[in-house]
């Protein structure tokens, strides 16, 4: 509620690589955090009294910041005596995104007294939030300029996460981000037919081990009871019973022996009818030479 210092989220100079193909707004997430107009200006407050919320410490100290929203306001006749709700849209467009490339000259003194001058442009608050957003190296103030930020589809790559060089890339006239949206069920079912695509050797020798790998890995993930899954699904919203059955299907793909595995209610959010599939693949993890000890209350696997 207090806001944001700014002199604690001074932009910072970085580098980020992001991978081979990814869409450049997203870097591959799919998302995009966008500032929320409604959530960073409160209409009941004046600027000094802190209505721009992530600012409201701002006029506490003479900075150069805040000397040049103050010449901003006055040379566009915007009070910063009135609650912002009484402001005009255009006004309040100016604080919120800027004047673009209009240059301000700022008076005011420097660190050793003496008076000096700048010449600055005002991108709004928007634009210095989401700069200070990117240039910060601390996870604390990313979090606190999240509280006003909203996720949304990234408009570029409409969710898919690469960028359009990349997606002209197809298999069979599918593209990977089309092969990714598919259920695990359509995936392996797709794989499959993969085989009968293969027109001569070359490609018979390229294919044929990358198809045997992908047809092994959508069939483990099919087998615990996952086939409902797609490939895009994001982790963050799987459940427990889901993320622990993945590492079980990777697990089985991997082929080890003698290893202790511990699984606390693997199905969790399992289909009854997926069940007899899960205790199979158990069983299969044991007959590989492993020991498997299963916390459970459901009755059939208990049984088995």
């Amino acid at each position: 509620t207090c806001g944001i210092s700014l002199s604690e989220i001074e932009p910072r100079s970085f580098s980020f690589n992001s991978p081979h193909g990814a869409c450049p707004d997203c870097t591959g997430l799919g998302k995009i955090l966008t500032v929320d107009e409604d959530l960073v200006m409160s209409p009941t407050l004046t600027m000094h009294e802190g209505g721009i919320l992530p600012f409201a410490r701002t006029f506490e100290n003479d900075t150069w910041y805040s000397r040049l929203v103050t010449t901003v306001c006055d040379e566009h006749s915007i009070s910063m005596k009135i609650p912002l709700g009484s402001l005009t849209q255009k006004q309040r467009d100016i604080l919120l995104l800027g004047t673009g490339e209009r240059v301000y000259h700022v008076t005011g003194t420097n660190r050793f007294g003496e008076k000096t001058r700048i010449e600055e442009q005002f991108k709004g608050f928007i634009s210095e939030l989401k700069t200070r957003h990117l240039s910060s190296d601390s996870e604390w103030v990313r979090s606190e300029i999240e509280k006003y930020m909203r996720e949304e589809i990234c408009p570029l790559c409409h969710g898919e996460r690469l960028k359009k060089e990349a997606l002209t890339v197809t298999v069979d006239n599918q593209n990977i981000a089309n092969i990714c949206s598919l259920s695990i069920g359509a995936l392996h079912a797709w794989i499959s037919g993969l085989e009968t695509s293969i027109r001569n050797e070359q490609e018979s020798i390229i294919a044929r081990p990358i198809i045997k790998e992908l047809k092994l890995r959508s069939k483990f993930l099919d087998e615990v009871g996952l086939e409902y899954l797609s490939l895009s699904r994001s982790t963050m919203s799987l459940s427990g019973g889901e993320a622990q059955r993945i590492r079980l299907a990777s697990q089985i793909g991997s082929g080890l022996s003698g290893v202790l595995y511990v699984l606390d209610e693997p199905s969790i959010g399992l289909h009854p009818r997926d069940n007899a599939k899960l205790i199979a693949t158990l069983k299969s993890l044991r007959d590989l030479g492993n020991t498997v000890i299963v916390v459970e209350h459901d009755r059939e696997m208990i049984l088995e």
